[in-house]
């Protein structure tokens, strides 16, 4: 008795301390729980005294996203900025920190180069010149919008987003000039091609310029031979060209946890006179960085009581006022990435004793010279780094230390004015008010599609896009001479544009434009041209079964998994294969290709076609390639930057030179290299999937995670922030895409962050975003959105008063924002707060 008396008291002991500790980590939970859950946006009640003129009600729907309804347009900015800080607050700050060169202070010592990089391509420089250039009406506008980022700043100092107190560290005042210098960072990927020429460089100094000019899109008007003796006089190679695109590595948005790389994207609009409805359709999707939070934000923005009011719905990129794509009560717009040549590199020539002075025709002109000081975590004091502007742009190569200066010229350097014309489209009553507007959107260079309720549909290549006075930006050129100046830019009238096409309808996939005829180079780096292929079809083949398109048609297309690269191919791939004699796991493999291939090819995630395809195409590319290129950095930067589709579809379908002569390969070349790279991705498939090649699905490998910036940190983080991964279907060459970095395949890394389409005759708006209207981790609405964009639904773009007030829930969640109760201004502040 006695030992089963002290066995109980044993038992009741431990029993006691385990729920001791367990309340103690329940209670420790529940602090964490309810002090990062102070931060949570304000769904309903009134925040008092603020600096607007009229109240304003902010009506969130059953997915977060606020609905803004102002009595003028001073108050509407001022509360837009109020509630992008309180949905994305630390989105925005790491955007602003990025052009401000400040990421290190957060981040520590590895950010330093990144900072030094980030500094010297200017973009707070470039905003300075840009505000200037502002109307003053949009300046007051934008000094609101930041008026009221700095009020929510203000009013929850100690109950900020959760990444504050991660990061240890609070956010400085926002200027108008943060604003505008993120437009300026958003076109950094959207709008350049400073890498292929630091790309083209390296492939003629590592290959010789018969070689190169195979790889190369379009030949270099500036002539290779001349180039590559400017080179090799200043010292410049590979090596050096590689070593400066490692820099520019350095800013790629996914390190920096901000808005995405910009890969691509899909508009079109459809006439009147071919829908259900006898008025216009369009759709749009815009291929980012996916991430967490979503590079999108969704807002609906309401001006009701003055003559020129304003409503408008759609996206805007936070830490910017407006709408930027979406529609209004009259009209609806969607943008892909044009992709100009725009950056051109000049090396120059600095003086023996004078690093600030650099020759120009004979003579040696000063630059101008900035000082900036780096805050770095860990450190005591900053770090002081200088930026050297020549009469071309910055000096970049000063990055790294290389003696050989070289110089970047790029359209956003320009005065222009892109705030402002967004505003212009939010506002526009007709086409021509948009097409006004438009003139004043310049970079990043964009495919604008436009419908409007009077049954227009307008398509505009718009931007800044310079004429040289020689050559076609391919390749670095002299900077000390006027030879390859540019003397302006293409006249807007002169840019590629059509209206009410004979044809009905208007599809942009970042696709060629214009044809050879057309008197002005735009850029020799066109996207393939199998998403727009693939959405023509696709529309034409609606029409020929149904007569008219209805609005399921129109958007049907943004998830069309039609594979046509695999169609173009078939051919030359049945051909070489049914006469390789396969074997074994090969033979079975090719097989079930071969069936995939026969029968519409298609992209699903639980087919197993996509996936032998997309393996053999990477084993294609590097049997193809590594043998000539010989550098593994080298082969990895060409598959990032070199336009490698549209090179090795040319050699398969209409040029086997490379095979034959440069490969070395004879007459059957083409095919013995087909068979060897077939053999060794059903090799590496083997290994990675297993034997059995009915099993490999493409969502095995081809899979979607929604990451945070740092969700990377630590698993325990990575639990909270992130979601997934899922398998997804698409893939770099259907409209439905889902992109992933050839030489790192398969994780995907860009698709469309918003999907969206609007029917004119009553604005009926659909749309869908990756992840959520909220960037706090802890809100219901940070990955609400996800179950309906991972299975290709939509939800509706809520645009009549009526119908937000109903998703509202009747007033249920009405924040209501109102000015001061006495003219003196009145103290602190009160909000209800319902989370």
């Amino acid at each position: 008795m006695t030992k089963k008396r002290s066995r109980r008291r044993v038992v009741r002991i431990v029993l006691g301390v385990f729920l001791s500790i367990l309340a103690l980590f329940l209670t420790a939970i529940s602090g964490v729980y309810a002090y990062f859950t102070r931060s949570l946006p304000t769904m309903q009640g009134e925040i008092e005294d603020l600096p607007v003129r009229a109240p304003v009600d902010v009506y969130r729907d059953s997915y977060g996203i606020p609905h803004v309804y102002a009595k003028n347009y001073e108050d509407l900015f001022f509360v837009q900025g109020y509630i992008q800080a309180m949905d994305r607050l630390f989105e925005m700050d790491l955007s602003r920190r990025a052009v401000r060169g400040r990421l290190a202070q957060i981040f520590g010592p590895d950010y330093v180069k990144t900072d030094q990089f980030l500094l010297t391509l200017g973009f707070m420089r470039d905003a300075e010149v840009s505000y200037a250039a502002l109307s003053e009406e949009t300046r007051l506008f934008l000094d609101r919008f930041t008026a009221g980022i700095n009020a929510y700043i203000e009013r929850h100092k100690g109950a900020l987003p959760p990444e504050f107190t991660l990061l240890n560290y609070e956010p400085e005042p926002w200027t108008p000039l943060d604003s505008v210098a993120i437009g300026k960072y958003m076109s950094w990927t959207l709008g350049g091609n400073m890498q292929n020429e630091l790309l083209n460089m390296a492939l003629v100094d590592a290959l010789g310029t018969d070689k190169a000019a195979l790889l190369f899109p379009a030949y270099p008007k500036d002539g290779i031979e001349i180039m590559k003796k400017t080179w090799q006089s200043v010292g410049l190679d590979k090596d050096a060209a590689l070593a400066l695109f490692d820099v520019t590595l350095r800013t790629e948005r996914g390190r920096l946890g901000v808005p995405g790389v910009g890969l691509g994207s899909n508009n079109w609009v459809v006439s009147g006179k071919l829908t259900t409805t006898g008025f216009p359709m369009l759709a749009n999707d815009m291929h980012l960085e996916m991430k967490a939070p979503s590079i999108w934000v969704q807002q609906h923005l309401v001006v009701d009581a003055e003559p020129e009011g304003m409503n408008v719905t759609g996206v805007i990129f936070p830490g910017a006022p407006g709408i930027i794509v979406g529609h209004n009560a009259h009209l609806a717009w969607g943008v892909t990435n044009l992709d100009p040549d725009v950056q051109d590199l000049y090396i120059e020539t600095r003086h023996p004793d004078d690093k600030s002075m650099f020759l120009y025709n004979g003579q040696y002109e000063k630059a101008k010279v900035y000082t900036y000081e780096i805050p770095v975590k860990g450190e005591e004091k900053p770090l002081t780094y200088t930026v050297t502007v020549t009469r071309h742009g910055p000096i970049i190569s000063d990055v790294f230390e290389q003696s050989v200066p070289l110089a970047l010229r790029w359209t956003n350097q320009e005065p222009t004015r892109e705030i402002e014309a967004m505003i212009g489209f939010d506002r526009a009553k007709n086409l021509e008010e948009f097409k006004i507007a438009l003139e004043k959107f310049n970079v990043p260079a964009q495919n604008f599609v436009v419908a409007d309720k009077e049954g227009n549909i307008y398509y505009r290549a718009n931007g800044l896009i310079p004429i040289r006075n020689e050559g076609n930006g391919l390749l670095p050129v002299p900077g000390d001479t006027e030879r390859y100046e540019w003397k302006g830019f293409i006249p807007y009238s002169a840019l590629p544009a059509t209206q009410n096409p004979e044809i009905g309808f208007i599809v942009t996939a970042n696709n060629q434009p214009i044809d050879d005829l057309y008197p002005y180079f735009l850029s020799a780096d066109w996207a393939p041209p199998y998403r727009a292929e693939a959405i023509t079809r696709g529309l034409q083949e609606r029409l020929e079964k149904n007569g008219k398109l209805s609005f399921d048609d129109v958007l049907s297309m943004q998830l069309s998994t039609r594979n046509v690269q695999a169609e173009r191919l078939a051919p030359v791939l049945i051909a070489a294969l049914d006469r390789a004699a396969l074997e074994g796991t090969a033979k079975e493999a090719y097989a079930l290709l071969r069936t995939w291939l026969l029968n519409k090819p298609s992209d699903e995630a639980d087919q197993v076609g996509p996936m032998i395809y997309y393996a053999f195409y990477e084993a294609l590319l590097k049997e193809t390639f590594l043998p000539v290129l010989q550098d593994e950095k080298l082969f990895e930067r060409y598959l990032a930057y070199g336009h490698a589709i549209n090179t090795m579809d040319r050699f398969l379908l209409e040029d086997e030179r490379w095979f034959k002569d440069v490969l070395d390969l004879g007459e059957m070349g083409r095919e013995r290299l087909l068979k060897d790279a077939f053999v060794k991705a059903t090799d590496t498939l083997s290994e990675t999937l297993g034997p059995h090649p009915a099993t490999w699905r493409w969502g095995r490998l081809h899979t979607l995670g929604y990451k945070h910036p740092l969700g990377g940190v630590h698993p325990l983080l990575a639990l909270v922030l992130n979601r997934g991964p899922y398998a997804v279907s698409g893939s770099p060459v259907v409209p439905m895409a889902a992109s992933y970095p050839l030489s790192k395949p398969y994780d995907v890394t860009s698709s469309a962050p918003w999907r969206y389409g609007v029917s004119l005759l009553d604005m009926e708006g659909r749309d869908i975003l990756f992840g959520g209207a909220s960037g706090h981790p802890l809100s219901r609405h940070y990955a609400d959105q996800l179950p309906l964009w991972r299975t290709g639904k939509y939800k509706s773009l809520l645009f009549e008063r009526k119908d937000v007030e109903t998703a509202a829930g009747q007033g249920r969640r009405l924040l209501r924002f109102l000015p001061p109760s006495s003219p003196e201004n009145a103290p602190s502040p009160s909000a209800r707060r319902a989370l």
